[in-house]
């Protein structure tokens, strides 16, 4: 019989009983406000795989992540840390503290954009929420879409999926407001012409997100020389330095702003369109989420 020397027996048993060790670390923040998304960096050791669960529900299969967290609330992160049979979990809670005004994120397949509401404009900021929490805009296309200009969505009869509940018809009249005008990100409702609409009441669930161009002093001049509108110095040079559209202000109820997500804006205003600004691939939003 062959004598191992009590050297390498020891090391063997080391070796072959050794656990993995999972940790974790992420940033440390008393003031994470919904949306937000923190990465967590796995500090683990001994391990060869590792599986992060969010919440009990959400899984990845990666060595670090990020997790963009839209609710607030207690949220509970996971490291399972794997070697062989063996396996070792490491477990912390993260406290994410509600917004404290109306945000909107939207999920599309070109990329996210979150939407403040405005408390200027209370009537469409509560049936917008609304229609989002009944999941009105999932699945919603974005059929009109002109660079330079605007994306429009929130046709019922151009969606990728069935929506269960009657389609709101309902107009809401209009909240003209002089601090707000349609800079680039500017939330409004779309509406039906003055000779059908003469009260400029806005659609019930079409909405647009402005894209716009910049604008000289000149042309800002001529949009105020043409209707009663006084722009502030503020105003004036958001135009020029942004851009916008300044020929609807007074003219379409503007109810929130696009707060992050430009890029995503840029890439859907700049697609293919065909001779009715309907993008030739479909712009869809997959998932629209009131952050509470």
């Amino acid at each position: 019989m062959r004598i191992f020397p009590a050297f390498y027996i020891s090391l063997f048993f080391l070796c072959s009983c050794a656990r993995p060790v999972a940790k974790f670390s992420h940033q440390e923040s008393n003031t994470l406000v919904a949306p937000v998304e923190v990465s967590f960096q796995n500090t683990s050791t001994g391990a060869d795989s590792y599986t992060w669960v969010i919440d009990d529900t959400l899984r990845y299969d990666t060595v670090d992540i990020s997790h963009l967290f839209l609710e607030s609330g207690r949220h509970t992160i996971k490291l399972i840390s794997k070697k062989g049979q063996k396996q070792s979990i490491a477990s912390k809670e993260l406290i994410i503290n509600p917004p404290t005004n109306c945000l909107v994120h939207l999920e599309t397949n070109y990329g996210n954009m979150l939407l403040e509401l405005s408390e200027l404009t209370p009537k469409h900021r509560d049936s917008f929420a609304r229609l989002v929490d009944a999941g009105y805009y999932d699945g919603i296309i974005f059929h009109r879409v002109i660079d330079g200009f605007m994306i429009q969505a929130g046709d019922n009869k151009l969606r990728k999926n069935k929506y269960p509940n009657p389609t709101p018809k309902k107009e809401t009249m209009p909240e003209f407001r002089e601090e707000l005008i349609h800079h680039k990100g500017a939330l409004s409702a779309a509406r039906m012409p003055d000779d059908v609409n003469p009260e400029k009441a806005s659609s019930a669930t079409q909405f647009y997100i402005v894209h716009g161009k910049e604008l000289s002093d000149k042309s800002i001049d001529n949009y105020e020389s043409s209707r009663p509108i006084d722009y502030t110095q503020d105003q004036r040079s958001m135009y020029k330095s942004v851009g916008g559209a300044p020929q609807l202000d007074g003219e379409y109820t503007i109810f929130g702003k696009l707060i992050s997500g430009f890029d995503t804006l840029d890439k859907i205003a700049q697609i293919d369109t065909d001779n009715r600004d309907k993008p030739l691939e479909d712009v869809i939003i997959i998932k629209a989420k009131n952050i509470n």
